[in-house]
């Protein structure tokens, strides 16, 4: 295991409460960190591929950023700095691109996973006033 794809590891457990991704998954070091199952791996030595897997970890010079891509393979593992919405409307504002204006003491400022419900929404950077939406234009829905 490469020494970024440690720091990863210990981002996610740190950041998420994410532990034991090794029993199911392969993490790949590709500049960025990409994310694959053991089973697809097992696929790939039959068959020819440019690139296998997801992007989890957007890698910067001094951080690590979890990608939207990636909180919804992983996201249920999560144990900590996780908004679950219960509010369908505010659920469905959010996955339009807008922001949520709280205070959330349950969070740490910095990256958090925003779900409804059980069903992962994507990433979004809580400032302790508001969680600024992260999730990608084109993963957006429109009105």
């Amino acid at each position: 295991m490469s020494k970024k794809i440690e720091l990863a590891v210990e981002f996610l457990k740190n950041r998420f409460g994410i532990e034991n991704l090794n029993e199911n998954f392969v993490l790949i070091d590709r500049g960025d960190i990409w994310i694959t199952s053991k089973e697809a791996l097992k696929v790939k030595e039959n068959l020819k591929f440019n690139r296998i897997g997801i992007r989890l970890i957007r890698v910067f010079k001094n951080n690590f950023k979890l990608t939207t891509s990636g909180s919804q393979v992983i996201g249920y593992l999560a144990k900590k700095n996780v908004l679950v919405l219960e509010d369908e409307k505010l659920a469905l504002s959010y996955i339009k691109g807008n922001d949520i204006y709280s205070n959330f003491e349950n969070l740490q400022k910095g990256q958090v996973i925003v779900k409804f419900k059980n069903d992962i929404l994507g990433i979004g950077l809580y400032d302790g006033n508001k969680i600024k939406n992260q999730i990608p234009i084109p993963k957006r829905i429109s009105d």
